[in-house]
């Protein structure tokens, strides 16, 4: 079955963005980044990131799927 919507694809940023956690982000559960001037739906880059971030924490934004933030904690952003 064919459908309207496309399955978002991952894009990576050509730098870098330094973001604020709002709303806490934690192993399979999305979470609230303020970046780019606003806020943002935001979930860990990498699938097997074993940490909790809290708000106000700082993290790395370095793609987008759709509108959700793709971040590493902030350190982490090479690896």
């Amino acid at each position: 079955m064919k459908t309207l919507f496309a399955s978002p694809e991952v894009e990576k940023l050509s730098e870098t963005v330094v973001g604020i956690v709002e709303e806490a982000i934690a192993p399979d559960q999305p979470g609230r980044v303020k970046g780019m001037g606003t806020y943002w739906p935001a979930r860990f880059y990498h699938s097997d990131c074993k940490i909790t971030l809290k708000p106000n924490d700082r993290v790395s934004i370095v793609a987008m799927c759709g509108i959700t933030l793709l971040v590493v904690p902030v350190g982490l952003a090479g690896q």
